[in-house]
């Protein structure tokens, strides 16, 4: 008897090839350049990426990314939410007051793998993170700020980024 997937074992597989590719691309770069360039690579790669995600988020969500008028800190909730929701990652974003809101990673597919490869200790998860959103957010609206206040490399539940609006 003939049997597909159903769609949710298709979006798990999905889901494992995207972190998979990753990892072995990474090795493979790592490899042949040593490990500070497979980083330095893999850094402007998911930039990049992060940027294309996102500019089709907000056009299938109907957020303006117009740099004159930055949307609001709960639309740019809603877009770190889906962008990362993409890979499997489990977020929320919660506005503090008006010029900040709080973003939290409860549960992280890329983590998971790199404690999976054992190359938790090796890869620096925090900088990865950073670097990636700072981009993501700078696109987003320059006024930005974001700083990660917990950590689960670092033993806490789950990751957390204050991200605020600085007024001039």
């Amino acid at each position: 008897m003939k049997r597909q997937l159903d769609p949710e074992e298709l979006t798990s597989l999905r889901l494992r090839a995207l972190t998979a590719i990753d990892g072995l691309w990474f090795m493979a770069v790592e490899k042949k350049y040593g490990f500070d360039e497979a980083l330095r690579m893999d850094l402007e790669v998911w930039s990049s990426y992060g940027l294309i995600q996102l500019k089709r988020v907000s056009k299938a969500l109907g957020i303006s990314l117009n740099s004159d008028s930055p949307p609001e800190l709960e639309d740019i909730g809603v877009l770190l939410e889906n962008i990362c929701m993409i890979d499997g990652t489990e977020c929320e974003s919660r506005i503090i007051n008006s010029n900040s809101m709080m973003f939290t990673v409860r549960k992280c597919p890329w983590w998971e793998n790199l404690q999976r490869s054992r190359r938790d200790e090796i890869i620096p998860c925090e900088i990865i993170d950073n670097s990636i959103f700072a981009c993501w957010l700078k696109n987003v609206d320059p006024s930005l700020t974001f700083e990660i206040t917990r950590s689960i490399p670092k033993g806490a539940e789950s990751c957390e980024w204050i991200v605020e609006r600085v007024l001039e």
